[in-house]
C-alpha cells in the first residue's frame, strides 16, 4: 500500500512538470511566431496581444493546478504518514499481542501439566483411601470373628451317665460368636487361626470305663480316660487340652469310645470349652 501511494505521487509530479514544460514550449513558440516584423499593420499587433493573453491565462491555470496538486500532495503525504504510523502501531500491537499470546499459552501448558499431576495425585489418594478402607473393613471383620469363645457342660438339668459316640453339651455357659452348636455338639472355626480347647469328663456309679477323645474333622487328636469305678473308688475324672491350628470350616468335637460313658449332674462335672487365641 505504501509503495502504491508513493508511486501515484511521483506520477502526479512528473505529469505536472511535463505539462509545465509543454506550456513553456508553446509560449516560446507563440512568442517567436508572434514577433512583429517591421512594417506590420495594426491587426497584427492586436493578434499578438491576444496570443500573449491566452498564454498568460493558460500559465495561470497551470499555476493554479500546480498549487492544487501541491495541496493534494501534502494531504496525501499526511495521510500516508498517518497510515504508516497506524501500520507501525498495529505491527507493534500485533507483536505485543503475539508475545502475550505466547506467554498465555505457556502458562496454560503449565496449568494443564499441574492439573494432570493433581488429577493423578487424586487418583493415587483415592486408591490409597480405598486400600485403607478395605484394610479397616478387614480389621473390623477380623475383630468381629476374632471374638470367639465357648464353654458348656453336658447336661442342661438333672444327673446321669451319657453314652456316645458324639457328646452334645447342652448347658451353655458362654458362646461368643455362636460358633458352637448345642444341637450337634460341633464347634466350627469361623476364621483361620490358633485355637485352644479343653475338655473334662467324670465317671461315677458305673461299672464301665470312661474314654473321651477330642477330634478335629473326625480324627482323634488327644484323649482323656479312666477305668471304671470300684467300691473303694466309685468316682473319678479326667481332663485334657490342646492348641490347634484350624482353617475356616474345620470342626472340633468330643467323642466317646464304644462302650464308654460319662457322668454329669448339677455340679457340671463334664465340660467342653474352647476359644480363639489369635487369627493367622
Amino acid at each position: 500500500m505504501k509503495m502504491k501511494m508513493k508511486t501515484s505521487l511521483v506520477f502526479l509530479l512528473v505529469l505536472t512538470c511535463c505539462r509545465l514544460r509543454g506550456a513553456q514550449t508553446r509560449s516560446s513558440d507563440n512568442d517567436v511566431a508572434q514577433t512583429p516584423r517591421p512594417g506590420t499593420d495594426a491587426d497584427g499587433g492586436v493578434q499578438e496581444l491576444v496570443s500573449n493573453s491566452d498564454v498568460w491565462v493558460e500559465l495561470r491555470s497551470l499555476r493554479d493546478m500546480v498549487v492544487e496538486q501541491k495541496v493534494e500532495l501534502r494531504h496525501l503525504t499526511n495521510r500516508v504518514t498517518a497510515a504508516e504510523s497506524i501500520v507501525e502501531a498495529l505491527e507493534i500491537a500485533n507483536t505485543v499481542q503475539a508475545a502475550d499470546l505466547a506467554v498465555a499459552q505457556q502458562k496454560l501448558g503449565t496449568l494443564q501439566l499441574t492439573l494432570t499431576a493433581g488429577e493423578r495425585r487424586v487418583e493415587e489418594l483415592e486408591k490409597q483411601q480405598e486400600g485403607h478402607e478395605a484394610a479397616l473393613q478387614e480389621l473390623q471383620n477380623s475383630n468381629k470373628v476374632g471374638k470367639v469363645a465357648f464353654s458348656a457342660s453336658l447336661l442342661a438339668s438333672g444327673e446321669g451317665n451319657t453314652v456316645g459316640p458324639t457328646l452334645v453339651y447342652k448347658n451353655i455357659f458362654t458362646n461368643i460368636g455362636n460358633h458352637y452348636n448345642p444341637t450337634t455338639g460341633y464347634f466350627t472355626a469361623p476364621v483361620r487361626g490358633a485355637y485352644y480347647f479343653r475338655f473334662t469328663g467324670h465317671v461315677a456309679h458305673l461299672s464301665s470305663y470312661m474314654a473321651m477323645s477330642l477330634e478335629k474333622n473326625g480324627h482323634c487328636v488327644v484323649m482323656a480316660a479312666d477305668r471304671h469305678g470300684t467300691p473303694e473308688d466309685r468316682e473319678d475324672g479326667a481332663t485334657n487340652g490342646v492348641a490347634l491350628q484350624l482353617e475356616v470350616g474345620d470342626v472340633v468335637s468330643v467323642q466317646l469310645k464304644p462302650g464308654a460313658a460319662v457322668w454329669d449332674d448339677q455340679y457340671h462335672r463334664t465340660t467342653f470349652s474352647g476359644f480363639l487365641l489369635f487369627p493367622l
